[in-house]
């Protein structure tokens, strides 16, 4: 299948979300403007009644700021992006880009040069000093690893994917997952489905910063992985008896990560995430099978 490049006259549209940060975000528009794309849509998900939003300078006619009158979370707030973005560019090939990312000088087009109509292109990012291309997710214990290993499958990481014209419909993420693991369940989904494929530039062409908004010593990311974490042992499953194994497992992990975390923090927040955690997922999970 032939690469869809520039020279084919495929739109590239970067989709970025914003939650109270617009310097980073302003630097994340300004690098991908940079690179030369023919749109960028920010999906302010702030919830302040468009005050951070009000702080992001849009001094461009290719840039389209959309204020959520509510903060959607990750997935679904790309989800919403990438429909606003048919509107005006129909067709359009999405770049999503967390706001804490930069396009290094070349990136775009190196990643255009890896498109194709079946495959999701995943560049080798800048992880706060780490160059991280693929990332692997152990089914069972749903440790994150930067190496393939038995028990693991392959996914991109979120921060920054290239997606086919096909793909950048939407909706994309399953959007129970208000904060990680939407780019596990996604990777799942491809590897499954049999019909796409995920290429690695390998190449470092990004560099982001880790865990920039939500940070890593807080309520709020302990009870997002965790609800994530729990989310994902019934969307890895196979089968009933599948789920019921993911479970448990995912239950030793995530225990054993709390008690890590407690110790080296001298904190009891890794606990009371944990089991907001666990009742956030079944709340989310509930909704999102409402919805369907």
């Amino acid at each position: 299948m032939s690469a869809l490049t520039a020279t084919s006259h495929v739109k590239v549209v970067a989709i970025i979300l914003s939650y109270r940060d617009a310097l980073r975000t302003q630097r994340c528009v300004l690098s991908a403007l940079d690179e030369g794309v023919d749109g960028v849509v920010i999906w302010d998900n702030s919830d302040d009644g468009g005050e951070s939003a009000g702080s992001i300078e849009v001094c461009d006619p290719r840039v389209e700021l959309i204020v959520s009158p509510r903060n959607l979370g990750f997935g679904a707030g790309v989800n919403a992006a990438l429909a606003s973005m048919q509107t005006r560019w129909p067709g359009a090939s999405a770049l999503l880009l967390n706001n804490d990312a930069t396009l290094r000088p070349g990136g775009l087009s190196d990643m255009l040069a890896h498109l194709r109509a079946d495959t999701v292109v995943a560049p080798g990012i800048n992880h706060a000093g780490e160059a991280v291309f693929l990332r692997y997710m152990h089914r069972c214990s749903g440790a994150q690893l930067v190496r393939p290993m038995t028990g693991a499958f392959a996914f991109p990481s979120g921060a920054c994917l290239l997606l086919p014209p096909s793909l950048s419909v939407g909706p994309l993420f399953d959007e129970a997952f208000f904060m990680y693991g939407e780019d596990v369940d996604l990777g799942w989904r491809l590897l499954r489905s049999r019909h796409w494929h995920v290429k690695s530039t390998g190449t470092v062409l990004v560099d982001h910063e880790v865990a920039a908004s939500s940070g890593r010593r807080t309520h709020f990311y302990e009870t997002h992985v965790a609800a994530s974490h729990w989310l994902l042992a019934t969307r890895l499953a196979t089968g009933p008896l599948d789920r019921v194994f993911l479970k448990l497992c995912r239950g030793i992990y995530l225990l054993a990560r709390a008690l890590v975390r407690s110790l080296r923090e001298h904190s009891a927040m890794p606990w009371r995430g944990l089991w907001s955690g666990y009742r956030l997922a079944v709340v989310r999970d509930r909704e999102h099978r409402r919805g369907l």
